[in-house]
């Protein structure tokens, strides 16, 4: 049979009763604790976080730096801080600074993430002029040098105020250049060094351009409006003192047409008579040929009715082109015939082979233009 429990052991066994019950209670509570924040690890943003000014003040930038950590790299990479203004900063500017990150991350590393919104004020910012563009480009000029559009340009920089600061380059430069063409060149600068001496860009040195037009050169003729009617006077004057001696092309076109012929002291007699000009053409080199080997800008060529005799009054009729090659028109506005390059080119007593020398239509070369 059970002993019965007096009065003062029943109120001491609920005493530990009730102290057991609060102890497992604690204990819960430290357990559960420890589950939510015991094993969190602290990440102070704020601490973390370098803000990085440069440039002078009224033009100076903010970015900011975060020093991460390689355990956790992918957080990291979703921090990002803002700044309420980052770019033409003055001394005693006030700035919030802001952070975001990715809290499922923070959750999945078990961080606990301080990032607390705060204020930094601006100080120290040199004070520097600020350059101008034009300025930049003391010293600098391009110089062009042969006839348009074959002409080529040469960056010349005679130095300036700023030293070894800059340096010049023209921007995707060509082999050749034609007359009006522009040319434009870069100014190169490390804006630190520029800061350094004193002085804030007006522009970055992508953006710092200068564009120089080719003009006071010699330039081709490349239209028939160029072509004057004295200009033409003086060629075909030219061209006349051509038709002498007829023997590299009599003896072809005599036995083409079944003539006999003849020799004295052993030596063909062919000449030239009344040369009659029929018309006259200007052939221009096509652009995308410009420059090529073989290739020259201009022709004119003036195709003539002759007949050809020899000693024993025998003639043929025939035609026959004279050509000139590149005519062109000095910077002082002066014209330069080219008469030296005058010759005959081509003579046939058939008018399709001749039309064939002068027809364009096919060739990937030159385009013509009927003067005359």
């Amino acid at each position: 049979m059970a002993r019965k429990m007096s009065k003062k052991q029943r109120t001491r066994q609920m005493i530990l009763r009730g102290i057991l019950v609060l102890a497992l209670a604690a204990a819960g509570l430290t357990v559960a604790y420890t589950l939510i924040f015991g094993g969190r690890v602290e990440i102070n943003l704020n601490d973390r976080t370098h803000a990085i000014l440069s440039g002078s003040n009224g033009g100076g930038t903010l970015t900011a730096e975060v020093d991460g950590a390689e355990e956790y790299e992918d957080f990291f990479d979703s921090v990002v801080v803002s700044f309420s203004k980052s770019e033409g900063l003055s001394n005693q500017d006030e700035v919030e600074v802001s952070y975001s990150y990715d809290r499922d991350l923070a959750k999945e590393y078990h961080l606990k993430v301080v990032a607390d919104d705060e204020f930094i004020v601006i100080r120290d910012l040199p004070d520097t002029s600020e350059l101008a563009v034009e300025d930049m480009f003391e010293g600098v000029s391009v110089s062009f040098d042969g006839i348009a559009p074959l002409c080529t340009a040469t960056l010349e920089f005679e130095g300036n105020s700023f030293g070894s600061i800059f340096s010049y380059q023209i921007v995707n430069a060509k082999e050749y250049y034609d007359l009006g063409d522009e040319v434009t060149v870069r100014a190169i600068f490390d804006e630190d060094k520029l800061f350094d001496a004193g002085y804030t860009p007006e522009t970055p040195s992508e953006e710092c351009l200068k564009t120089f037009q080719v003009s006071g050169v010699d330039a081709y003729i490349t239209s028939a409006d160029e072509i004057t009617d004295e200009m033409l006077s003086s060629l075909e004057a030219q061209a006349l003192t051509l038709f002498t001696d007829a023997n590299e092309y009599g003896m072809r076109i005599f036995c083409d047409a079944g003539l006999v012929p003849v020799y004295i002291n052993k030596k063909c007699t062919f000449e030239w008579v009344n040369p009659t000009l029929l018309s006259s053409y200007l052939y221009v080199v096509r652009d995308d040929k410009v420059g090529e080997l073989g290739t020259h800008v201009n022709d004119i060529k003036f195709c003539y009715e002759a007949y050809i005799t020899q000693a024993d009054n025998t003639t043929c009729k025939c035609e026959a082109i004279v050509r000139f090659e590149d005519i062109y028109i000095k910077a002082d506005g002066t014209v330069e015939l080219n008469l030296e390059s005058g010759e005959i080119i081509s003579a046939d007593r058939r008018d399709k082979n001749i039309k064939n020398v002068l027809d364009t239509d096919n060739d990937d070369e030159y385009v013509s233009t009927k003067l005359m």
